[in-house]
């Protein structure tokens, strides 16, 4: 027979490994965006006024869904083109003051996520509450470089879980877009 002490326990064991499992799903289903840029301190890209594509990349992405996708590489391309164009940089085909290059990939990628114990969800007397969650993290690199001096002036990354967007054109280009948005915040102008 059970006592009440052991129904509780049982019930907080049950609400912790609830409210762990709804966090994992939250953070699967809204995914965000960690994105960032490097540069060097004091560098100043308003001197430059065109752009064109570099050379594709021969890296491969690391899954067959993108590899050689078109459709993939024209969503980056447009992303990318519509902010440099916001920030004052014309594509041109013959003699750009700076080149735009971009790697993407894609790797599997698990995560333990644990229930606050701080705030009662779980302890060590009625066990822990860990989720694993295993993900598809999408990783994007967009290089700016000056031609002449044959240098990387600026980089921008962004990172986001692509699981489900890969089979899903309209939201993939939207965390696209989102991406190159935020990476291109650190833009130096």
């Amino acid at each position: 027979m059970q006592t009440f002490f052991d129904c509780a326990a049982a019930f907080r064991r049950r609400t912790a490994r609830a409210v762990a499992l709804c966090s994992a799903a939250l953070l699967s289903a809204c995914a965000t965006v960690n994105a960032g840029a490097d540069f060097e301190p004091g560098v100043r890209l308003d001197q430059y006024r065109t752009f064109d594509w570099g050379g594709g990349d021969t890296l491969p992405v690391g899954d067959p869904r993108l590899d050689h996708n078109p459709f993939f590489d024209s969503r980056v391309r447009a992303a990318v083109e519509l902010e440099l164009a916001a920030r004052g940089l014309t594509r041109v085909t013959a003699s750009p003051d700076l080149l735009v290059h971009y790697h993407a990939s894609v790797r599997q990628r698990v995560d333990v996520i644990r229930a606050d114990e701080g705030r009662g969800y779980s302890s060590p007397r009625y066990g822990t509450s860990d989720v694993v969650v295993d993900y598809e993290e999408g990783t994007l690199i967009l290089d700016v470089a000056e031609p002449k001096a044959k240098a990387i002036l600026w980089r921008g990354w962004s990172q986001t879980d692509v699981g489900g967007l890969l089979e899903n054109p309209r939201e993939m280009e939207k965390r696209i877009r989102e991406s190159i948005r935020l990476m291109m915040r650190k833009f130096p102008r």
